[in-house]
């Protein structure tokens, strides 16, 4: 998943996702935007579904 599909699956900015992740917007910033951490990926998606994501201290 890119950070531009992790934005658009969640209509959310940068800042608004690290919130959702319960981590520093500049986290969010650093990730490459071709290929988001995988575990950030699964986060996403389990909130994309409506689901509490598993927080789990990753980059």
């Amino acid at each position: 998943m890119t950070k531009q599909e992790a934005l658009n699956l969640l209509q959310v900015n940068g800042v608004q996702l690290a919130e959702l992740l319960g981590i520093k917007p500049a986290a969010v910033y650093q990730w490459p935007q071709d290929k988001i951490p995988l575990a950030r990926e699964y986060q996403i998606k389990d909130l994309a579904a409506g689901r509490e994501p598993i927080k789990k201290n990753c980059a």
